[in-house]
């Protein structure tokens, strides 16, 4: 049996593929990062079609944040070694290279981008990663992702400056206050996540011209940060992942526009491209 998975901060999507079967499951977000080896650990004993497979599974290809230096990647292979007893074969590889896998053409290169709770951006040959912008979290950057709506919208909440409408959503349907903001953001881990869950309200309030001001000036702060910094970057496909730019991909392709870019693909998940990537090893 293989399986894939692909794990942001907030959520994972892991497949569990046999010639006969795949089965689709979702635990919480691992990210090194923040989670060492006993946490990870807990995360895959809570979901149980895991915890059914695991004795199967020969084969594991893990994509995931911040899995980009050798102790992080070490810290999620042990963990996956000890849950997974009978795994012969185990790589983990950052996210960006999941994304690229999932979405680029092998022949061409061009800019992958991820925009999930956090944001990252790299340059792909059609073969490997050969230069990445991003990728310094929630406070230094993560311009456009979850997060960095979510900071967005508590902090004009606080200082009074969003609608009245958004304001009593909160205070009502979400049951927040400014002591609860203050304690999840400075004193609770996880802030990155706390935050992004407030990106949902963009969906919510889309037609509200403060949500739109607000999208399409975050995409336009990712651009001239991330894509537009690459050499000659207007003579590449730019393509997206994450439900942020699916989900706004008008926008998306608005302010791709203003910028003189060739915006490609953009998909919600990369799980599907990375199935076929990695289908040559599911027949061996």
């Amino acid at each position: 049996m293989l399986v894939i998975c692909e794990s942001g901060s907030t959520k994972a999507d892991w497949v569990l593929l046999d010639k006969n079967n795949k089965t689709y499951t979702e635990t919480i977000g691992i990210n090194p990062l923040f989670h060492d080896i006993n946490k990870i650990n807990s995360i895959l004993q809570s979901n149980a079609d895991l915890v059914k497979h695991n004795s199967l599974v020969k084969k594991i290809f893990f994509y995931g944040t911040s899995c980009s230096s050798a102790e992080r990647i070490s810290r999620v292979k042990t963990a996956l070694q000890a849950f997974f007893t009978n795994a012969q074969l185990i790589e983990v590889r950052h996210d960006l290279d999941g994304a690229a896998y999932s979405v680029a053409r092998a022949d061409e290169t061009s800019i992958v981008n991820i925009i999930g709770t956090g944001s990252n951006s790299c340059l792909f040959d059609g073969t490997k990663i050969i230069d990445q912008i991003g990728g310094n979290g929630f406070i230094l950057s993560d311009e456009a992702s979850g997060a960095y709506f979510g900071k967005r919208i508590c902090g004009d909440y606080l200082i009074k400056m969003i609608p009245a409408d958004m304001r009593q959503y909160i205070e009502q349907d979400m049951a927040v206050t400014r002591d609860i903001i203050m304690n999840n953001v400075y004193r609770e881990p996880n802030a990155n996540v706390y935050l992004a869950s407030f990106s949902k309200l963009l969906s919510h309030f889309a037609s509200n011209e403060y949500v739109q001001n607000l999208i399409n000036s975050g995409f336009d702060e990712f651009y001239k940060k991330h894509i537009c910094r690459f050499d000659h970057y207007s003579k590449y496909p730019v393509h997206f992942i994450g439900s942020i730019a699916f989900y706004f991909k008008d926008n998306l392709a608005s302010v791709s526009s203003k910028n003189n870019a060739q915006l490609g693909n953009i998909i919600q998940k990369p799980i599907e491209g990375l199935i076929q990537y990695h289908q040559s090893e599911l027949e061996a």
